[in-house]
Parts: structure tokens; sequence; C-alpha cells
């Protein structure tokens, strides 16, 4: 009979493997040639050699860790063992290798060749909008494949796949999750929602599915306070606020659509003009909101055209992007800028001829008429000139009234340089005093 020894820990490749040793039985092989390969997608198969029916304890062994009993196989059964691909611990470690241990009675166990069970883990994101599209792109993946052509590598580049959660059709509140087609690009876009929406990008290889990142799109709305009407060439300021609205929780099912007062500083604004409702939409000027979201423009009024205010979309805050939002389009007029209106010679006498001048802008060709308040409060007209480059004289002109008078010009419409109308309007007054 031969005899048998018993030892509490087998040290296999400078990792303690707890086994026990004994002499094989005249005939009997021990373990050799174990394998590992892909079975069916997500489980890898752990098959090996041996000539007689012997139970078997397989370990993983990772390197620095204590190896990891992750099955057993009867006497009975089969040379080999499937598990599940995250039995043999997917890692985010692209140096972190692994072997598979094959024990039996004896003290020959066997080991697998050497693999890695990479799988990318969280990854920084550049994200902006375009054209209301979500963009994403990753930073190209640069750890090196320590086991090249290791039995479980498997070609091609691994899948990003977008998961967006937004509001269900039809529902206040209901969440309701689709995956986008997959892609082995580092980049890609998320077509334009109808809503704010969060975005999982989940990355997928042989060894499972890790979430690379997750984007939240905010919608918002933009307030927009304007005069109705200006002097031309005169400054006209703009006011108005944001507000950005998201979902409540997606991850856990909330899609309820909550304000989200967070943030609120440092979004772009853009002033876009247009001359006619039929016009293009062309930028005038930027601006930013302050830590309320409110925001202003000061523009010089060039003559009437629409306006309207523009939250830029954006990337802007850690791992969040704004959706473009426009506010309503406000129309503001103008009218003449008075550059002179009074008379050369503002005291007279009775009898004498006084002669009024007047200036404005836009200087152009348009009609003035000279008024005077009468008697009985009214203004009357007395007499029309045209303007050359926005300025006139009355020429003398008989006015034998005693007392002092109020008189104005009024000013046809025009238009500036570029077309814009100016509406027609009255200068202010000015007096004339007859003794």
């Amino acid at each position: 009979m031969m005899r048998k020894s018993l030892a509490a820990l087998a040290v296999v490749g400078g990792l303690a493997v707890p086994g026990v040793a004994q002499a094989v039985p005249a005939g009997q092989a021990a373990v050799s040639e174990v394998k590992v390969a892909w079975a069916a997608p997500g489980s890898v198969k752990i098959s090996w050699t041996e000539a007689a029916g012997i139970a078997n304890d397989v370990y993983l062994e990772v390197s620095g860790r204590q190896a990891e009993r992750i099955g057993t196989t009867t006497a009975a059964g089969a040379n080999e063992l499937v598990v599940p691909a995250s039995a043999l611990k997917p890692s985010h470690d692209a140096a972190s290798t692994a072997r598979i241990f094959v024990a039996d009675p004896s003290t020959a166990g066997a080991r697998s060749a050497s693999f890695d069970r990479y799988l990318w883990g969280d990854t920084a994101i550049s994200k902006g909008m375009v054209r209301g599209a979500l963009q994403w792109t990753f930073a190209a993946d640069t750890a090196k494949d320590t086991t090249p052509n290791d039995p479980l590598d498997r070609p091609g580049a691994p899948l990003m796949t977008p998961k967006v959660t937004r509001v269900k059709a039809g529902t206040a509140a209901q969440c309701e999750t689709v995956a986008l087609p997959s892609t082995t690009n580092e980049y890609g876009q998320v077509p334009v929602q109808a809503g704010p929406y969060s975005v999982e990008l989940v990355r997928s290889n042989e060894w499972g599915e890790t979430t690379a990142g997750t984007i939240r799109t905010r919608t918002g709305s933009v307030a927009f306070n304007t005069p109705a009407s200006g002097i031309y060439g005169a400054k006209v300021t703009m006011t108005g606020s944001i507000a950005l609205s998201k979902l409540a929780n997606p991850a856990g099912g909330d899609c309820r659509v909550v304000a989200d007062s967070t943030n609120l500083v440092q979004h772009q604004m853009s002033l876009q003009g247009r001359n006619s409702a039929t016009s293009p939409w062309y930028s005038i000027g930027v601006s930013k909101t302050d830590a309320q979201g409110k925001y202003t423009f000061v523009i010089t009024n060039p003559g009437a055209r629409e306006y309207r205010g523009i939250l830029n979309e954006s990337g802007l805050g850690a791992g969040t992007t704004n959706v473009q939002a426009n506010s309503v389009v406000k129309m503001i007029r103008a009218t003449p800028q008075v550059l002179d209106a009074r008379f050369l010679d503002a005291d007279i006498t009775l009898g004498q001829q006084p002669n009024a001048t007047v200036s404005v802008a836009p200087r152009g060709p348009q009609q003035v008429a000279l008024q005077f308040k009468n008697s009985s409060g009214q203004w009357q007209g007395l007499m029309y000139r045209t303007l050359d480059e926005g300025s006139v004289q009355s020429g003398p002109f008989a006015f034998n009234r005693r007392g002092t008078h109020q008189f104005r010009w009024w000013v046809a419409a025009s238009r500036n340089v570029d077309g814009l109308p100016v509406d027609a309007g009255y200068t202010h007054p000015f007096t004339l005093v007859v003794r």
C-alpha cells in the first residue's frame, strides 16, 4: 500500500492554492492540458485532460490575490466546467491577468495559459450639442494588451451602446429606456429628443457591460423683455431670464419634468434679429447669464426689426448638456432721432420773419412739416419741406402774433441705409417769442 501524506497548502505559481497531495495510483495520469474557451455568450468553458475519473477543484488565480475556487467536478463527471464570465472577475485594469488552476488529489495540478479580463471602465467624456443632437466622444483607450492572443481574446473593438431614458409618450412621469444602435466608434450622437432625457453610454465586450459615462440633457425656456419702440440711433436695453428643466430621477424610474435651478450662471445667450417676418435671422450680439439666470443686451436702434433671445445649446457643467431654447419674437420699432429743432432767432419783434431749422436721423430726403400750437391748443400745420441729408430750414415766413408760441416739426416715415423702417414722428416742441 502506498503511503499518503496531507499538504495543508500547496503554493502554485507564487499563489496559495488549497489542495491535497498524494501519490498518483498506478496507471493514472495527473491532470494536464487545461484549456479555456468561450462557450455560450457570456460563459467560459474550462476543460482539461485526465485519464481517470477524479473529482477536481477549479480555481481562479489572479496575480496578487488569494486563489479562489470557482467550481468543483465529480469523479463521474466530464473533465470540464462552464462558468459565467463574471466568475473570472472582469477588471478595468488591463494589466491584471489570470489563469485557471485545476487541482486533483495528486500533486500534479495544472494551469491554463494566462489571459486578461479587461473591460474598459468609467471614462472622461467630451460632450456638446449640435443642432439639438447630443454629441459624445471618448479619448482612445491607451491600455496595452499584456496577454496578446490569449485563448479568450476576441477580435474587434468593444461596442458602445447609448441608452436613452426619457418620458414615455402619453404619460406624465413614466420612464422608458431605448437602446440606440451600437457602434465600435469612440464617438457618436443621440438624435433630437422631444424633452429632457438621460443617456447612459454602455461599453461592452466579451467580458460584459460597464457604464462608461452618463449625460443628462436639460431643456430650457427664455423670457425676453423689450420696449415696443425706441429712438433711431439711441441705445435700447433688452432683458430676460432663463429657466431649465430636467428629469427628476431617471435612474430611479422617476421621469417627471422638474425645474433645475442649479448652475444657471454663465450660460451663453445670443441675440438674433431679422428685417422682416420673411427674412433670415442673423446674429447681433452675445451675453451671459448671472447666478439667477438673468441676462441683458444693449444695442443701438437701427430701425424697426424683429428680435429674439436664444439660450445657446451647450455642454456646460459636469455630466450635463443644454438644448437650445428660443424666446418669443419681439418687434422694436424706431422713431426719428432729433438732432436739432429750433428757431435761428427765437426772440423777435412783431414784423420780423422767423426762420426755423430741423436736423434728424436717418439723414434722408424725407418730408417734414412745421407746425404751431394755435389758441385752441391744437397743432396746426404751416408748411412742408424736404430734408437734404437730414436737415432743412423753413426759410423766413410771416408770423404776426405777439406772445410766446410753441412750434414743432413733424417728420415723415423713412428708412435707414439698410432699408429698415423708421416711423413718422415729431420733434420736441420749441418756442418763438414775438414782442
